[in-house]
């Protein structure tokens, strides 16, 4: 599906548990709930962006794209407990565990500097045991850092409802970093 977009609703509601919407690139819905991280970022929109920047086709987005339900994944995962949680991805998991390795770093923290971000990279995706991707570089995390931080800040500014729409390419996934990099 060449030049086909997800688009993605991230949707804040105080005092409630806060949604995600989605549209799959061949016009089929999802969405899912999950509880709120009060003034954070969604760590799903922190995957979102993570994935455009490092090009990673097969990892969250690509495959909620590809008709995986996160909330089905999720309560399949809770009750059959164990480390593997993401079993429910199916058999080839590498692209997500690296997306997992890459979105489960401290990009929002303002404290952690930019050596310390790419060590806790490092750690991650060593003890995710997946390799390093050729991406990775100081220049790409810098900016993926202040992509996510721009959206952390608008996050943070909702006082009532607010939604944050974005848009993910599957066939491309850095194609559409460069508007992320501007958000």
């Amino acid at each position: 599906m060449s030049g086909a977009v997800l688009h993605a609703s991230f949707v804040r509601v105080p005092g409630q548990r806060d949604r995600i919407y989605v549209q799959r690139t061949d016009g089929t819905e999802a969405s899912w709930v999950f509880p709120s991280y009060g003034t954070a970022p969604p760590h799903d929109l922190v995957h979102l962006v993570i994935e455009s920047a490092f090009g990673l086709r097969n990892g969250f987005w690509g495959r909620v794209d590809a008709g995986a339900d996160p909330a089905r994944i999720n309560e399949e995962a809770n009750r059959a407990g164990g480390a593997d949680k993401y079993r429910g991805f199916g058999d080839d998991r590498r692209e997500i565990l690296l997306a997992e390795a890459l979105a489960g770093a401290p990009w929002t923290e303002p404290d952690v500097e930019a050596g310390a971000l790419m060590d806790r990279i490092e750690d991650n995706l060593r003890r995710m045991e997946v390799p390093r991707p050729e991406g990775l570089v100081a220049e790409r995390v810098a900016a993926a850092r202040a992509a996510v931080q721009r959206l952390a800040a608008r996050w943070r500014a909702f006082e009532g409802k607010g939604t944050i729409a974005l848009a993910f390419h599957p066939d491309d996934p850095a194609r559409g970093f460069a508007a992320l990099a501007g958000a």
